[in-house]
């Protein structure tokens, strides 16, 4: 785990070694909305290092970067920070909900940049992955925004490594009950056809053989009889 984690430490030094040449030029406040932003907010962005500005300080501006607070050269100023928060904290939903990166179409910058925020999300996976605390609520997020930066095939090769019991009951849960990914309509066709692959179906089965609870084995083989009769 200690490899792992100095893998995210390390993506997450390169994207602050990247983006440091955007620094806040000029006025932010001629750069935000008068109605939208306070000064005060500006403030409290502007008043301690990068790498110091905490949640609730860079919150309202993740979900408002751009469209009404500064330009696109400030959000890569911030971006640093925000994906550390991301990896360090609970703020994935207003990530998803806003997707900030995806509006300021950021595969059309430089190589560099797309380089380093894919190695993040990747190594940002893989560490949710192996985890022993990442909860299956999460990790739909989870799937779902590295699903959208580092593409599903991707995130799908990674899974295939640390398929735990939770995460295989994870995938008897989404066939069964009202969960599911938002994902686009073609990662959503790549997901169901890697869900019937026999790796999968080998996994649910052994998975089934050693369930002591007669319930939890019923969904598995429910589960399982699922996905392999969509094989067909």
């Amino acid at each position: 785990m200690k490899n792992q984690e100095l893998r995210l430490q390390k993506s997450i030094s390169k994207l602050y070694q990247v983006f440091s040449p955007y620094n806040i030029q000029g006025s932010l406040r001629e750069r935000s909305c008068d109605c939208c932003v306070t000064d005060k907010e500006i403030k409290m962005l502007l008043s301690k290092p990068l790498n110091s500005i905490r949640v609730e300080e860079i919150n309202y501006y993740m979900t408002s970067a751009i469209t009404t607070f500064g330009d696109v050269n400030d959000y890569k100023h911030f971006l640093p920070r925000l994906l550390e928060l991301i990896a360090n904290s609970n703020v994935l939903f207003e990530f998803i909900t806003f997707e900030k990166l995806n509006y300021v179409n950021w595969k059309s910058w430089r190589e560099e940049e797309i380089s380093a925020i894919k190695d993040f999300f990747k190594e940002f996976l893989i560490s949710k992955l192996r985890s022993e605390i990442t909860k299956l609520p999460e990790l739909q997020d989870i799937i779902t925004i590295c699903s959208r930066y580092i593409g599903i095939t991707n995130v799908l090769k990674r899974w295939e490594d640390y398929l735990s019991d939770d995460f295989l009951k994870f995938i008897v849960d989404l066939k069964l009950d009202a969960n599911q990914l938002y994902l686009e309509e073609n990662d959503l066709l790549v997901f169901n056809k890697w869900l019937a692959q026999n790796l999968i179906m080998k996994k649910l089965e052994e998975l089934y053989l050693r369930t002591k609870d007669k319930v939890e084995a019923t969904r598995i083989s429910i589960t399982y009889t699922i996905l392999n009769h969509e094989r067909i």
